[in-house]
Formats: C-alpha cells, sequence, structure tokens
C-alpha cells in the first residue's frame, strides 16, 4: 500500500512539474512569436475557431490553458515509467528520493534540448515557411521558426531526458 501510494505522489509531483515547465515555456515563447499562438496553437486547443479572426481574449488564461494542456500527459507518463521503475528501491521513503532525482534530470534535459532550439534558431534564422499547409499567412516567418524550433527540441529533449531518466534509476538499482 505505501509504494502505491508513493507512485501516485510521483505521478501527482511530476505531472505538477510538467504543467509547471509548460506553462513557463508558453509564457517565454509568446514573448518571441505571439503568432504562433494566435494563429496556429490557440486555434488547435479550441481557444479560437476561426483563423481569420482575431484573438481578443484572456492572453493569461489562454497559456496557462495551452501550457497545462500541452504538458501534462508528459508529466503523467514521465511519473508512471520513472515511478514503477523506481518500485525496485525497496521502501517508499527511497523509491520518492530516487525517483525525483531522475524527473530532475528529465526537467533539466528539456529545458537543455529546448535552450539549445532556441540557439540553433537564433545562429540559423530562416524566412523559409516549410511543410506547414496553413489557411493563412504567417508575417513573422523568423519568429514563428524560432518557436516552432523551441517546441520540438523541447518534445525531443521530453524523451532524451525520459531515457536518461530511465538509465538513472536502473543504474541505481546496483
Amino acid at each position: 500500500m505505501k509504494k502505491t501510494l508513493t507512485i501516485l505522489l510521483i505521478v501527482f509531483i511530476s505531472i505538477i512539474f510538467s504543467v509547471v515547465y509548460g506553462i513557463s515555456h508558453d509564457f517565454v515563447t509568446s514573448k518571441i512569436s505571439p503568432e504562433f499562438y494566435t494563429k496556429l496553437t490557440f486555434f488547435n486547443f479550441g481557444i479560437l475557431d476561426d483563423y481569420a479572426r482575431k484573438f481578443d481574449g484572456n492572453w493569461t488564461f489562454a497559456l496557462v490553458w495551452v501550457g497545462f494542456f500541452s504538458t501534462w500527459w508528459f508529466g503523467l507518463l514521465t511519473g508512471l515509467i520513472l515511478g514503477i521503475v523506481g518500485m525496485k528501491y525497496g521502501d517508499g521513503k527511497q523509491i520518492l528520493n530516487k525517483t525525483m532525482k531522475s524527473i530532475l534530470i528529465v526537467i533539466g534535459i528539456v529545458i537543455l534540448f529546448g535552450v539549445v532550439g532556441y540557439g540553433i534558431a537564433e545562429l540559423n534564422p530562416s524566412e523559409i515557411i516549410t511543410n506547414y499547409d496553413f489557411p493563412f499567412e504567417i508575417e513573422h516567418k523568423t519568429d514563428f521558426n524560432k518557436v516552432v524550433k523551441i517546441h520540438n527540441y523541447s518534445y525531443f529533449g521530453g524523451v532524451v531526458g525520459l531515457i536518461i531518466g530511465t538509465l538513472n534509476q536502473i543504474k541505481n538499482w546496483w
């Protein structure tokens, strides 16, 4: 029973960390390209229902909404995987301590990859919009592409971080 409660706590904490990251990430990247949100993301999350309509809603609420719903699932996945792998440690306190270290590794790697994505976008800015089939024109293409790159690198960092965090859990078995 104690292990089950520990796993639930780990999942809850992982979701909270993931959501805080997602909301913070969206607040930062929305400063780089508001157009990424008003012409794409808000539409994808049901905040806007028409590409041609100008966004006149609550910007903060919209970013919190998007940040939450775009990341909670990854926190759930991370918490479940790392928590289950961590069950080998014995008691609840050991499981929690070792797994929290791995969760912090995941978050650190996600942040690192996002920063790397930003750096690459800064070093290689692009006005070319490729592989986008949007029913609207993007006005600030370089900034839009920069945020796309940051988002893509962050998701990739999440996968890499989860792998490294899991390997960290396994390494601690011995």
